[in-house]
């Protein structure tokens, strides 16, 4: 936990009345292993007398200032992850019990399956060039899949989040949001927050180009893919716990794959040809 203020602790009492909670007394708490990869919500791995392994997530505690767009946001993971896995072949983990009434801890949680595998962002440099092809042709086809998940108005998936209909002005408020985060926080930028703003309002209209709000998990960096290291098959797709209805552009992949004919050529479709 170190190098995180929003990470809530979890003794291995409070995990084992977690278990009995979610499974029933029939199943008990084995092993208790905080996984260390992320730096927002609390995750750990437990091994429970069944055999199973699962998945912790814990909010942050109450008190901890969190970003505008980070509030609500257990639940919006739990209802991407269901949606996913029922509209797509993407491999998500399951749901296996969520509880939002702040009895075990007091803070929002959920207990789901165990990705297999290894983290790409642990291997990723040890792939040649075909390797790499091949596992980010998997990416592409599941982005393309999430992508076809549409929605009526644009926003962040947060059940608490505002919905608005049109992207301009989805945008415009995750945006002014970041930056009203960014004063209270009295952080200061290489520009402006005037110049900044400037920015988004000279190209607003061409966020209107986007009409049809679809599913953006807009954090799918390798730290979040799980691949079988022998086989580079994609094993496991997590955290969605920023996912949202807007632009598939924003997508992390494109940033940095923009330029990579064949993981665009993998993904297929006109989109990227767009205006």
């Amino acid at each position: 936990m170190v190098g995180s203020i929003s990470k809530t602790a979890v003794s291995q009492e409070d995990a084992a009345t977690i278990v009995r909670d979610a499974f029933g007394a029939e199943v008990s708490l084995v092993d208790l292993t905080e996984a260390t990869e992320g730096w927002f919500n609390a995750a750990y791995v437990m091994t429970l007398s069944d055999g199973r392994r699962c998945v912790l997530k814990v909010a942050p505690p109450p008190g901890v200032a969190v970003l505008t767009y980070e509030h609500d946001i257990m639940a919006t993971e739990v209802a991407a992850l269901r949606l996913v896995r029922e509209r797509t072949t993407m491999p998500v983990p399951l749901v296996l019990w969520s509880d939002t009434s702040c009895r075990p801890l007091p803070s929002a949680l959920f207990v789901m399956e165990h990705c297999p595998g290894t983290l790409l962002s642990e291997i990723r440099s040890t792939l040649d060039a075909d390797q790499h092809e091949f596992v980010d042709a998997q990416l592409a086809g599941f982005l393309r899949e999430m992508h076809r998940i549409t929605n009526t108005e644009f926003g962040l998936q947060a059940p608490s989040a505002p919905k608005f209909s049109t992207w301009g002005d989805a945008f415009r408020r995750l945006f002014d949001d970041a930056l009203a985060d960014g004063v209270a926080a009295g952080t200061d930028f290489p520009v402006s927050y005037d110049t900044l703003r400037s920015i988004v309002e000279n190209h607003a209209d061409s966020l209107d180009d986007v009409v049809v709000p679809r599913f953006v998990h807009w954090d799918l960096w390798d730290a979040n893919v799980f691949v079988d290291p022998d086989t580079l098959d994609v094993l496991g797709l997590i955290d969605f716990e920023r996912a949202l209805w807007g632009d598939p552009l924003m997508e992390a992949q494109f940033l940095a794959k923009a330029d990579d004919a064949a993981f665009i050529a993998a993904y297929g479709t006109p989109v990227l040809d767009t205006p």
